[in-house]
């Protein structure tokens, strides 16, 4: 009797069968991590599905900086003031270094919210919202900002965003090219690409080798890069304030990082790199904040923003690293720093007194 044959799939089908289990296996990769980042990172942060962007979830939470205190209306701090023809409204929309671990005191629009204070006068409030959000990037911050802040009717709105973007998107994949803009875009919302990302760069690469320092540091091929997908945004967001009758105003971003550092001055900081190849050296990761600093300054200047320029101000410091957590992340002296900053060039640029302001649309200076 002629013994049966086992079937035999072809070279093609094989491949076929082979792609379908490895995209079953990494949608699933996706799903679960996309599902831990999106409800189970953060105890005060959660992903709204219907706006697609990260909310705050009132109450007490657990925290870096100890107990993330969120109002409720999904705001960092204390319950919002009660409208009125006498309340002037500023919110400060950002990341991390806006959101400070959501304490309640320490946050530079807390500290700044306290200067105010002590400026009122009989018919006139002032209030300071802190709606930053740990891991914003400037999409999901001006998804924010069309859904949370511009409701509140704000007077004025700082903007201090782009150290997400700047991290975690490569500059060789996400600058002018719209093909491999397009493609760096797709990448960044992979979850589980973000993930292996901050292993490979941020966890593992720093036992492989030290970033370089000094003239080696130094590769001058992000002298010239220009984030196209990250300024088309923040023109986004200044458009979308004044639509809604507020006046913007941008910040630049502040680092812990100087030249001349060493590697033993890069572990005394905490300064951590981006999680891709490039800027993995003290003078090419000063190029790129450069660049998106620079885009921030241009767009400023195009659109008639106020800026306050926190990069410079910091860099006159001669000793920056008691103001500074790590790369970015100030201390609560840092934190102060900042709101010192904000309070003199909110009042430089008119935007403090609500007799003087300029009218929305129109540039302070």
């Amino acid at each position: 009797m002629a013994e049966r044959q086992q079937p035999q799939f072809g070279l093609g089908k094989s491949i076929l069968f082979s792609a379908i289990l490895i995209g079953l296996f990494l949608g699933a990769g996706e799903l679960a991590v996309r599902g831990w980042a999106y409800y189970l990172r953060e105890d005060a942060e959660r992903f709204d599905i219907a706006t697609q962007t990260f909310v705050l979830v009132p109450g007490h939470h657990r925290s870096a900086m100890g107990q993330a205190v969120i109002n409720s209306d999904g705001f960092v701090g204390r319950e919002l003031e009660p409208d009125g023809p006498d309340l002037w409204r500023i919110v400060a929309v950002g990341d991390s270094c806006t959101y400070g671990g959501g304490h309640e005191l320490y946050t530079y629009p807390a500290q700044l919210d306290r200067m105010l204070q002590e400026r009122e006068r009989p018919g006139l409030r002032y209030e300071v919202v802190n709606a930053g959000v740990s891991g914003l990037n400037s999409e999901l911050a001006l998804r924010r900002l069309r859904t949370k802040v511009l409701p509140l009717h704000p007077d004025v709105v700082i903007v201090y965003i782009g150290w997400n973007d700047l991290m975690k998107v490569d500059p060789f994949a996400g600058g002018s090219s719209a093909r491999w803009a397009g493609v760096a875009r797709f990448l960044d919302r992979l979850w589980l690409v973000k993930g292996l990302r901050k292993l490979m760069f941020y966890d593992v690469r720093p036992y492989l080798r030290p970033p370089s320092t000094g003239p080696e540091s130094d590769t001058g091929r992000l002298k010239e890069f220009r984030p196209a997908l990250y300024e088309s945004t923040l023109r986004e967001m200044i458009a979308a304030v004044r639509g809604a009758g507020s006046r913007p105003v941008l910040v630049t971003l502040p680092t812990v990082v100087r030249p001349e550092m060493t590697l033993e001055d890069i572990r005394r900081a905490n300064v951590f790199f981006p999680y891709f190849p490039s800027a993995y050296g003290v003078l090419d990761l000063l190029d790129l904040i450069h660049d998106y600093n620079q885009t921030i300054r241009r767009v400023a200047l195009d659109e008639g923003v106020p800026l306050i320029d926190l990069e410079r101000e910091f860099d006159r410091i001669p000793d920056p690293v008691p103001l500074f957590l790590d790369t970015m992340h100030t201390t609560p002296e840092g934190a102060r720093r900042i709101a010192d900053l904000l309070l003199r060039d909110l009042d430089r640029d008119g935007l403090l007194d609500p007799a003087a302001v300029p009218p929305a649309g129109t540039a302070a200076r």
